[in-house]
């Protein structure tokens, strides 16, 4: 029961009370006296009435006072722990991305130069070695373009956890004038179908409007239905201080009980046993839209394509 309600009741209950039994009280008790002292005892029962009833709300208000009090000390410890907790979990974040950077700058020279050596054997044992040779070496070359990839997006994933506080006002159309710039070869190779809608502003960071939109774009074009055209459709729409971009494609869409695990790392979801990709690219756009102050979701259908939802500040 709500405190305000208990006092209530309290007050009521003994005021009825109080007023039925005192008056009876009064008039049996002072029957034989003049109605002016049955009156004057009457109201100087009233006062004291008034006296201990404000006594009484006083100690219980005192009493819900101290109780609220305490629910605040708890809520002021516990807020010190969350802040605790987040210092350290924001700590051991920054050291593990540290450790990333190291370990992938570390780890980008020996698989440059393996790469390196690798294509120059090839090349020079071209028509020397049987072909189920060359065709070994090249599959490890590719491997070797392989890792070099997952290194790359690694050290980009490591770098968004603290991204630029440069805020402008950004240009979608020329956001996405670029992006098709950077996939003009797959988009004519492929005969993509793209629609465009005039899209507004938003705050946020140029490159990195680019960085997420190019990833969207290559997801669709990388789990396209290879038995019909791909079409990819961009439009958007604006509501309050938000404006929510549409990336909707006919693709071979996501299964539902993975929908909410494609934005994490190295989640990387294909038909068959072969999965494509390094399972970075939604996890770089998550980390991206929500470093900008944004969200980012999907919605999917098997059989029918996808749509990503990017909701940004306007």
């Amino acid at each position: 029961m709500k405190a305000s309600l208990k006092i209530s009741l309290i007050y009521i209950v003994a005021g009825t009370f109080w007023i039925v039994w005192s008056n009876n009280f009064i008039e049996y008790f002072f029957a034989n006296y003049s109605r002016e002292t049955i009156d004057l005892i009457k109201d100087l029962d009233n006062i004291l009435y008034v006296l201990l009833t404000g006594i009484l709300l006083y100690f219980l208000i005192q009493k819900q006072y101290k109780y609220l009090d305490d629910k605040l000390k708890e809520l002021e410890k516990g807020n010190q722990i969350i802040e605790q907790e987040r210092l350290k979990s924001d700590h051991t974040r920054k050291q593990l991305d540290q450790f990333i950077v190291v370990a992938s700058h570390d780890l980008a020279g020996p698989v440059r130069q393996s790469q390196g050596f690798l294509e120059l054997f090839i090349r020079k044992n071209q028509g020397k070695l049987p072909q189920n040779s060359i065709d070994f070496l090249q599959l490890t070359l590719d491997n070797f373009l392989k890792i070099k990839t997952i290194i790359n997006d690694l050290t980009m994933f490591s770098q968004l956890s603290d991204l630029d506080k440069k805020v402008e006002l950004v240009s979608l159309d020329e956001v996405f004038e670029k992006v098709l710039h950077l996939n003009s070869k797959k988009i004519t190779e492929q005969q993509i179908e793209l629609k465009i809608d005039p899209l507004p502003n938003v705050k946020g960071d140029f490159k990195y409007f680019i960085q997420l939109f190019d990833h969207l774009i290559a997801n669709a074009i990388k789990f396209k239905d290879i038995s019909r055209p791909l079409n990819i459709e961009v439009s958007a729409t604006t509501k309050d201080e938000f404006c929510t971009v549409e990336v909707r494609d006919n693709g071979r869409g996501i299964p539902i009980e993975n929908i909410d695990n494609v934005f994490y790392i190295l989640k990387r979801y294909d038909y068959g046993f072969i999965k494509r990709g390094t399972g970075m690219g939604l996890a770089i756009c998550k980390r991206i839209t929500e470093g900008l102050g944004g969200q980012i979701w999907a919605d999917s259908t098997i059989g029918k394509g996808s749509v990503f939802y990017v909701k940004l500040r306007v």
